[in-house]
């Protein structure tokens, strides 16, 4: 190797490594060893402690602000059916993003983008390094096995990475080496079905690299299950609409051949449920004992990816700080849950109060009402962390490691090491019965049984509450529309879904009428791109107003005094039970239903700036376009 390229790469793997050796001590098993920091890929690539800590170093591009500790797993997700992101306002980065305002000159776009590249060329050197270690051919057979584990990881990292940047900016660059191998570093756009072809060869080369879950340590770094499940998403997408540089949407032609590959992926994956399968604690308590108390082990596996969170700002996230509950006046309310979207779910359903919290809480415990236009996202809150109080409490002194909060520092505190899940095994029923539907032009029993065991963990194992199934492809399909709605509320996925539909406009549109017929108080109508929610949430007899218990405690359930679907009662209800030894006056009253609040600035802050042809995919950052001359065109309408 000539000194230059030797100087070149040196630099590369200082650069990569760079960023990783800040990370100081983590409670996650998977960053344990901490990534290495070295100048040379001949040290790095010298042993297989090292070449983890490479790998680690890629893993660790996708957290922190820009990655999916709050942009790309919330700002960039939003607006759809369900959620308005970034609240009422289009006068910082976050709402321009949430309600297609922005430009090219954003600058959390360019930030995303730095930082997703700076991941794929750790995973690249890893690719390229890792098979030319001696240890990779004649190691120990536990050196071999970890190397090729560690190889396969790599595979998925960059292909998350790709899979990432094409659903925000479609065509973009790729690169397969490390930088320092590439004659010219001003590379062009490449069309995105080279890309997904690409990745989905890169994941089945991964899948027999990798261990199932079973028989390594159970952490968050990824594994044969992984690489299945992200194939088979990622063909979903590559089969489906995506907007292109003509300004149409428009899918490839073969796009059922990308289905079959989403079917088998799929298919394996849930003949091996001792692999993967739902999480039997129920769904409440999926989201508040494992993924946001830690208090419980997801030995079901039904958490099949994540982007695990550490210690610090750069691993960090701010998920359940700037969005979720609003506790003793502080947190974000980054996400507001449509009341809309709230009247998706019938009573029964047990998503309905793990996704939307229709209350801030007060002294800790206490729930305090909100109207209909002020509903949390609550997947991700406050109150479900192990200690609320060590948090969210001026001068509290709680936790593992007490620390004593001042109040100054109480507004600071945004880091609460969440993890972010990218495909959980609900998905995995849910994307095997659209393809099923699809391919078989109409639904299998299967398909049927898929969805069904998805609704009835929703709610809550009763069968007899699951809706009735229609048997013909259109309605099984809009059946599936709506039920990915109720099982991935909060999670940055009903965007992405509406747009490889081709629905993300009429969904916008339609929303913003059902609001406006709130806000009237008129019946709602039912959306034309989705199965209709039960009869009587259409209707314009729900309440006008509704009653909350001011002392409630904010974990009984009753918090609120009378019913979501029925109208409002004449007489103000009085419960002497709701909190133990305190006896509770008349409850509170607050607008719900016709709804002041819902104004027609509110109703137009929905997708305020959407333009069909061009809102689908961001700009690419004008940053990048003058760094690098050879990424224009821009995209559509930019």
């Amino acid at each position: 190797m000539n000194t230059v390229l030797k100087k070149l790469q040196q630099t590369t793997i200082m650069l990569l490594f760079a960023v990783a050796v800040l990370l100081t001590v983590s409670c996650k098993k998977y960053l344990s060893p901490a990534p290495l920091s070295t100048i040379d890929p001949s040290i790095v690539f010298n042993n297989v402690p090292n070449a983890k800590a490479a790998v680690m170093g890629a893993y660790l591009a996708m957290a922190g602000d820009f990655g999916y500790g709050i942009r790309v797993s919330y700002y960039y997700a939003y607006d759809d059916d369900c959620i308005m992101g970034g609240g009422s306002a289009l006068s910082s980065a976050r709402h321009e993003e949430a309600h297609y305002t922005l430009s090219a000159a954003n600058t959390d776009i360019v930030n995303t983008f730095n930082q997703f590249y700076a991941g794929i060329e750790r995973a690249n050197n890893c690719i390229y390094f890792i098979p030319k270690m001696p240890q990779y051919a004649t190691g120990s057979a536990a050196d071999k096995a970890e190397l090729q584990r560690l190889l396969g990881e790599s595979l998925i990292i960059r292909a998350q990475f790709y899979f990432e940047l094409m659903r925000i900016w479609g065509d973009v660059p790729a690169q397969w080496e490390p930088s320092t191998f590439l004659p010219d570093l001003f590379l062009g756009r490449t069309n995105r079905d080279t890309i997904y072809n690409h990745i989905l060869a890169d994941l089945a080369a991964a899948k027999p690299l990798l261990p199932w879950r079973s028989v390594v340590a159970q952490d968050e770094r990824f594994t044969k299950g992984t690489a299945m499940a992200l194939r088979a998403k990622i063909a979903l997408f590559a089969g489906g609409y995506s907007l292109r540089q003509n300004g149409q949407m428009s899918r490839v032609s073969n796009y059922l051949d990308y289905y079959k590959i989403t079917k088998a992926e799929t298919d394996t994956l849930i003949s091996n449920r001792s692999q993967h399968t739902l999480f039997t604690g129920g769904y409440k308590s999926f989201w508040r004992d494992v993924i946001d108390a830690h208090k419980a082990i997801d030995a079901s596996g039904e958490l099949i990816m994540q982007v695990a969170m550490a210690n610090g700002t750069n691993s960090d996230s701010k998920i359940g700080a700037q969005n979720g509950t609003k506790i003793n006046g502080v947190g974000g309310s980054l996400g507001n849950m449509l009341p809309t979207y709230f009247y998706q779910f019938d009573s029964t359903d047990e998503r309905r109060d793990v996704t939307f919290v229709p209350f801030e809480v007060v002294r800790d415990v206490y729930g305090r009402g909100h109207a209909s236009n002020s509903i949390y996202d609550g997947k991700f809150r406050r109150d479900w962390i192990t200690s609320p109080s060590y948090y969210m409490s001026s001068g509290a002194t709680t936790g593992t490691n007490p620390v004593t909060l001042t109040p100054a520092s109480n507004t600071a505190i945004q880091n609460f090491q969440l993890n972010w899940p990218l495909i959980r095994f609900s998905d995995v029923l849910l994307m095997n019965a659209e393809v099923d539907n699809e391919i078989s032009n109409g639904p299998s029993v299967n398909a049927i049984a898929n969805f069904k065991e998805v609704s009835q963990r929703g709610h809550s194992g009763n069968a007899a509450l699951v809706p009735v199934v229609p048997t013909d492809k259109d309605g099984f399909f809009k059946l599936l529309v709506r039920e990915r709605g109720l099982e991935f509320g909060g999670e940055g996925i009903r965007k992405f879904d509406l747009i490889r539909w081709n629905l993300l406009n009429t969904a916008l549109t339609e929303t913003k009428a059902n609001l406006a017929n709130m806000a009237a108080g008129l019946a709602m109508t039912a959306p034309s791109y989705m199965a209709a929610p039960p009869a009587y949430t259409m209707s314009a007899t729900l309440p006008a107003s509704m009653y909350f218990y001011q002392n409630a405690l904010a974990t009984d359930g009753k918090i609120w005094a009378n019913s979501f679907y029925t109208a409002t009662p004449t007489v103000v209800p009085i419960d002497n039970t709701v909190v133990p030894a305190a006896a509770i006056v008349s409850a509170n009253k607050i607008a719900w239903y016709k709804n002041a609040n819902i104004t027609t600035t509110y109703v137009n802050y929905i997708g305020y700036g959407f333009v069909t042809g061009k809102s689908e995919l961001y700009p690419l950052p004008q940053a990048s376009i003058d760094a690098n001359y050879n990424l224009k065109p821009q995209n559509p309408g930019y």
